[in-house]
């Protein structure tokens, strides 16, 4: 351990400290006190430091991972405290960071916000790109894609000197009137696992670090601080833990993120089952636990025996009074402080701060010229693998060549709740035409370095937009029957653009669900107008959540949901639209005809009249799991997405008929149409009923196909093992392949099978065995048993 210890002249402590200082550091305002008296008097503690002069005679220091326990032995126990507690950011604008103990050789570390691309608060006006949405790139089913954008951030990460990006943000569309839902993946857990998963390898890869969140079950904004979720533990590790689970074993983030809301009780970053026995016991996480802003809730005690590490944005001061006094009194094992210390200090080592990787320049205020114009082009490629062509008749799309002339109008909106850290001229549109919804609101807005919005992207793309009436004025909402002839007869094709914004703060309802009377009478006005001289019209849905189409998809031609598409959103668009490029997004939840039919609909966001109660009743049923089980038909199932072309499947195939270990999936997907397309492919599992129900499909692996060309094919492997099929009996804590015969069912939706294999398992099969701590909660659940 000696080798570690450097010593200090007093000139070179004096440097240190100089040199670690950051000017302008902007410290996060304290959060309310919690559970502790502030009246409670701590002397102050010298029990673990040296005296000044041996301090200045060997401190040792900071220079990698070994010699983290030797620092540990050196710090005051006021220093450990601090360190557990964050504080101001050293770049401007950022979420926030950790405490500088120089004679130490410690840096403060910068986090910043970025599930959706790095951000800061607009007041900083520092610019970033704008990415499509997380469930938009999620519903290109492109793990590769992913990982490219996620590579991009990282460098903007690395660029702009933060060590921390906080994402990605994975938890589980449970309830289509989500606030977060555009900020997250999808309503399953492989899909959002595995694109959580990429988004992980490709940051990471660039040296900067991710906080994977928000763990767990944050899957409402209503009450979120305060809600206590009632769920039971096979729900949790088969729907809301998996996807994390995946990130862990597969990606290893260097941080996670514990979410504000209970669980079965205790706060997540109070919840030793949830940090301790799963997170780090089960699944082998060594990484450092940190809070959601203001999730401590200032109670450092409760946080260190809950596995927590870190409170964000800092430990206020009677929450650093309360440690000390429970490690002094013994109550608290000091045990437990260091094992945060170390956390801690191991992503610090990790950091690129610590690595000096870059530098930060708070007067930088955007990212270098040539990771701009190359992440701007990344951009627009990927938004069109994210849109998806829920329906196009008469060849609507893409564009005939004698298009020339596009009449576009659209809807007014704005947000119920902006969203903090968001500009208002981000949360509302006058004309969705003319202004989209670019991105979500809140953690997951960015200040763009540019914008294009559809009337830009149409005359780039060599089209004219006709967006006013005979007397010049823009055609909106209010447009009259007048109005839309004129549209009609002075264009080639109508395009209404649909807009419902997306943020942080708020859940969503029957308004943001359904059209209002005025959307109806516009889509209606205008579809009318246009197929009396014989044209056609194409709605665009530019929305983060599920909306519904079930009143007025027959009047349309086309409807293509372009999700929330980034700051390239105009150009991405047009090129949908004109067929230079081709959506091929599948939908990553499942679109409901009435927000009614949704399984969690009773008890979201509460239940039995508590608002901050909420019964997960729905169990295992979650989203596409409910609908195909109880045969409950969607407006839209999840894995949907039509296409410019068409697809045949074949050769379906597996490398053994019994399941005992691995087992391979093959098949082939061909391009039988005559456009060039992507195809997602999709495999999922129907299991037997045993002494655990089942629902009648699941996920279990899926693919992107390369672009391929009529008459192209692209070949498949699916290498499926027991742990991938298996279920969580949470009476054993075992992980169990009940024997029976089992379908591999390959399709192009969960609805849409082209293909069923039978395979069998001869005898019971322990996949896994997890700790047997897990919640037992009283819950009277939804089962297709008792229907």
């Amino acid at each position: 351990m000696k080798s570690y210890y450097k010593v200090l002249s007093t000139s070179m402590f004096s440097l240190m400290l100089l040199s670690s200082a950051v000017p302008g550091s902007v410290f996060a305002a304290e959060q309310p006190a919690a559970q502790v008296s502030s009246s409670t008097e701590v002397a102050k503690d010298n029990s673990s430091t040296q005296n000044a002069d041996a301090l200045q005679e060997q401190t040792p220091i900071l220079v990698d991972q070994a010699s983290i326990p030797a620092v540990i032995q050196a710090m005051t126990l006021d220093e450990k405290v601090d360190l557990i507690g964050g504080a101001g950011a050293a770049v401007t604008g950022a979420a926030g960071g950790t405490f500088a103990i120089p004679r130490l050789g410690i840096p403060k570390l910068t986090f910043a916000d970025g599930p959706a691309g790095l951000r800061f608060g607009s007041t900083a006006n520092k610019s970033t790109t704008g990415f499509p949405i997380p469930t938009a790139l999620s519903s290109s089913f492109n793990k590769d894609l992913m990982y490219n954008v996620a590579s991009a951030m990282g460098k903007e990460t690395l660029d702009y000197g933060v060590d921390v990006i906080l994402g990605p943000a994975l938890n589980i569309h449970r309830d289509p009137r989500g606030g977060r839902n555009f900020e997250y993946y999808s309503e399953d857990p492989v899909l959002s696992g595995e694109m959580a998963a990429q988004f992980t390898k490709g940051v990471q890869d660039q040296g900067v670090g991710v906080s994977m969140k928000h763990f767990a079950a944050n899957n409402q904004e209503t009450n979120r601080q305060s809600v206590n979720e009632i769920i039971s533990e096979r729900a949790l590790r088969e729907i809301y833990l998996a996807g994390f689970e995946r990130v862990v074993k597969e990606a290893k983030p260097w941080t996670v993120m514990s979410s504000y809301n209970s669980i079965n009780g205790p706060f997540s970053a109070h919840n030793s089952w949830l940090l301790n026995d799963v997170l780090r016991s089960d699944w082998g996480f060594n990484g450092m636990v940190m809070t959601d802003w203001g999730g401590s809730k200032n109670n450092g005690t409760a946080m260190l025996n809950g596995g927590n590490d870190l409170s964000m944005p800092s430990l206020n001061a009677v929450g650093k009074a309360a440690v000390k006094a429970a490690i002094l009194d013994g109550s608290l094992p000091e045990e437990k402080l260091d094992t945060a210390i170390e956390n801690i200090l191991t992503l610090v080592v990790k950091s690129p701060t610590f690595k000096q990787l870059s530098t930060v320049d708070n007067s930088k205020l955007s990212v270098s010229s040539d990771l701009a114009a190359a992440d701007a082009k990344l951009s627009r490629e990927a938004a069109p693998e994210g849109m998806v062509l829920l329906k196009n008749e008469n060849k609507a799309l893409p564009f005939d060549k004698k298009v020339k002339k596009v009449g576009i109008v659209g809807n007014s909106y704005t947000m119920p709740s902006c969203g903090f850290g968001t500009p208002a001229s981000a949360c509302t549109t006058d004309n969705a035409a003319s202004k989209m919804f670019l991105m979500g609101t809140g953690s997951a807005y960015v200040t763009p370095t540019h914008s294009v919005q559809l009337p830009e992207g149409l005359i780039n793309g060599g089209y004219i937009p006709v967006k006013t009436n005979a007397g010049g004025a823009e055609i909106n909402e209010n447009l009259t029957a007048e109005d839309s002839a004129y549209m009609a007869q002075n264009s080639d094709i109508g395009v209404i653009v649909i807009a419902r914004g997306s943020g942080e703060g708020a859940d969503g309802n029957a308004t943001t669900f359904e059209p209002s009377a005025k959307e109806s009478a516009l889509i209606q006005k205008v579809s009318a107008a246009y197929h009396a001289v014989n044209k056609k019209v194409v709605v665009v849905l530019n929305v983060g959540a599920p909306f519904n189409t079930v009143s007025w998809r027959d009047s349309v031609d086309s409807i293509l949901l372009s999700w929330q598409p980034g700051m390239e959103a105009g150009n991405a668009l047009t090129d949908v639209l004109s067929g230079k490029a081709y959506p091929s997004g599948k939908l990553p939840e499942t679109f409901p005809v009435r927000l009614e039919d949704a399984p969690s609909y009773a008890n979201f966001p509460s239940s039995d009249g508590n608002p901050n109660l909420v019964k997960y009743q729905e169990d295992i049923y979650v989203g596409y799991r409910y609908y195909s089980t109880f045969n409950v038909k969607p407006a839209y199932e999840f894995g949907y997405g039509l296409s410019y072309t068409t697809f045949d499947y074949s050769d379906f195939k597996l490398n053994k008929d019994n399941l005992s270990t691995k087992i391979k999936v093959s098949f082939k997907v061909t391009n039988t149409g005559t456009n060039a397309g992507k195809e997602a492919p999709q495999l999922y599992v129907s299991a037997p009923d045993g002494k655990l129900e089942k629902p009648a499909l699941e996920l279990k692996a899926f693919g992107k196909t390369r672009e391929l060309k009529p008459g192209q094919k692209e070949t498949f492997n699916f290498f499926i093992d027991p742990k991938d099929i298996a279920s969580f009996d949470q009476s054993t804590s075992l992980w169990i392949v009940e024997k029976g015969t089992y379908k591999f069912k390959i399709g192009a939706s969960s609805a849409d099978i082209k293909g069923t294999i039978e395979f069998k398992v001869d005898n019971n099969i322990v996949a896994e065995v997890d700790n047997n701590n897990g919640p037992d909660v009283l819950l009277d659940r939804i089962s297709k048993f008792n229907q």
